[in-house]
């Protein structure tokens, strides 16, 4: 937060989350965002293997229709094949995604 009022998050060449820098960090709403997160070394873990987010990032050169990050998401439904909408959960926030992590799923 000290470089950055703001942050967008993307993925395979698109944004899927913005919104202020303490906001997307503390409480991230796009899977991808959630499991970028929870992928940050920390001191505190000295010597624990980093988590993962699993499955193969998609190919650039050949993006599928729908959203990029499905095929990893542990939330994927079958409507996640079609083009995810942008919603505003909350003032200055944005998500592209059919099944946003709930601030009860963070907890």
């Amino acid at each position: 937060a000290a470089l950055a009022d703001r942050i967008a998050v993307m993925y395979a060449g698109r944004i899927v989350e913005t919104g202020s820098t303490d906001d997307v960090i503390d409480r991230p709403l796009h899977p991808y965002t959630h499991g970028l997160i929870g992928s940050v070394p920390s001191h505190n873990k000295r010597g624990e293997r980093l988590t993962q987010i699993p499955g193969m990032t998609p190919s650039l050169l050949n993006i599928q229709p729908g959203c990029a990050f499905r095929a990893r998401c542990f939330y994927a439904k079958p409507e996640c094949a079609n083009e995810p909408p942008e919603t505003s959960p909350a003032p200055d926030r944005k998500v592209r995604c059919f099944h946003p992590v709930s601030e009860a799923a963070l907890t």
